[in-house]
């Protein structure tokens, strides 16, 4: 770890010495690449895979590291938070120096990061890896910048983002439970150090085949609401995710295995609504944006309020409003689709400002429902995703009004 870090302070202290190295030419095979954009699916699929792996397991590890329930369940948001901020500086540096080494480097990261939770000694030490992992992590907007970048069709760029986003959602479904399974029958150290090999093939093709995808904000309310609204939608799933595993092993006295298949249900469950929202084909993006929003805020909203109001001791009330959640959550597709058509310019640096808003913010929200849970049981944490997801919708319909979404079609 100390190695890792004092790396990174003698790269920052280069860059400041030196100046930040020349972007490469912009390579005109990587637009439209459908070998790309499988690439970017499987890298943002393992990013989701690391961090949700673990969590069947938090239970085991808090004992083996010698940490609170505070400060394992904390890691995750601390992951989240960290990766968001770095984003900001990340992708920003990618949009002058050019993807391609930024997206390399952050792979390195990720490849010492995983190795260095598989070994952690105790929990301070896996905490330090979980940094590490963050500032690699914070390559995700360059995916989505890279997509802007390669897909100028609005809907070209929306099937891309759609299968990146499946695949996304094909490794939150499998993370926790393969990461509960091979923990329950070998250790939760083992799919650490999976991970840290799968990162060093992803390091590889990034240096031997992407090439610079570069070309040579923030007043506008359109952009502010979707940011905004996209924080709300995420508060509830990151509240769901953190916090479940604690709410069906430790309340309700669950198995590990039991809790995987649970969250595993619920990320196939979030893959299928992705799925429709793909095939939907609406002639208008801004009209399935309203639609699926409407349908997130009052189908999973009113389902969360009936659950705290009336059925706070029945875990599959949680469950199944948790479910329906999770079918809505693809309403964040569209409404990321429209706020990056508009950003042409700078996208490095307007995607790191969307991942910040769809994992910062959400991160401390759902350590404040982790609180929600510890003194007030399941109907705390079913109240503060009730809120977040109701929430969601007056903001939406507040600030993206039917003549502010024809003014973005049109921008």
């Amino acid at each position: 770890m100390f190695s890792t870090y004092t790396g990174l302070a003698a790269m920052l202290l280069a860059c400041m010495y030196y100046g930040c190295p020349a972007k490469q030419s912009r390579d005109p095979n990587m637009a439209g690449s459908r070998v790309l954009t499988v690439y970017l699916g499987l890298v943002i699929g393992l990013l989701y895979f690391s961090t949700d792996q673990y969590l069947p397991s938090l239970p085991e590890m808090e004992v083996e590291l010698g940490g609170s329930e505070m400060l394992l369940s904390g890691s995750v948001q601390l992951n989240l938070f960290l990766k968001c901020l770095a984003g900001l500086i990340v992708a920003p540096l990618s949009d002058q120096v050019g993807r391609q080494p930024i997206f390399a480097t952050c792979a390195t990261l990720l490849i010492l990061g995983s190795l260095g939770c598989a070994l952690a000694p105790d929990v301070n030490w896996f905490l330090a890896a979980r940094v590490i992992q963050s500032l690699g992590e914070s390559l995700e907007p360059l995916i989505f910048a890279i997509i802007r970048d390669c897909y100028q069709d609005e809907q070209e760029r929306l099937v891309a983002v759609s299968l990146v986003g499946s695949l996304m959602m094909m490794g939150i479904a499998l993370g926790p439970v393969v990461g509960g399974l091979v923990a329950s029958l070998c250790h939760w150290r083992v799919p650490f150090l999976a991970l840290s090999l799968a990162w060093a093939l992803m390091a590889l093709f990034a240096v031997l085949w992407l090439h610079e995808t570069a070309a040579g904000v923030f007043c506008d309310r359109h952009l502010v609401t979707i940011l905004l609204t996209e924080i709300l939608v995420l508060s509830t799933y990151y509240s769901f995710n953190a916090n479940v595993s604690y709410l069906t092993e430790g309340v309700y006295g669950m198995s590990t295995v039991s809790t995987s298949w649970m969250m595993g249900a619920f990320s196939l469950i979030s893959a299928i609504g992705m799925i429709i929202v793909t095939n939907s084909k609406s002639p208008v993006l801004s009209t399935a944006a309203r639609l699926w929003m409407t349908l997130f805020s009052l189908g999973a909203g009113g389902s969360f309020v009936v659950a705290a109001l009336f059925y706070q001791d029945d875990l599959w009330s949680y469950m199944g409003s948790s479910f329906l959640m999770g079918f809505f959550l693809a309403c964040y597709m569209p409404l990321s689709v429209l706020y990056l058509e508009r950003v042409e310019d700078i996208a490095g640096t307007a995607a790191s400002f969307e991942v910040f808003a769809q994992a910062g913010p959400p991160a401390i929200y759902s350590a404040v429902a982790t609180q929600g849970i510890i003194h007030g049981g399941q109907r705390g944490l079913t109240a503060f995703q009730a809120g977040s997801t109701l929430l969601a919708g007056i903001v939406f319909w507040i600030g993206y009004s039917n003549e502010a979404a024809e003014e973005a079609d049109e921008g």
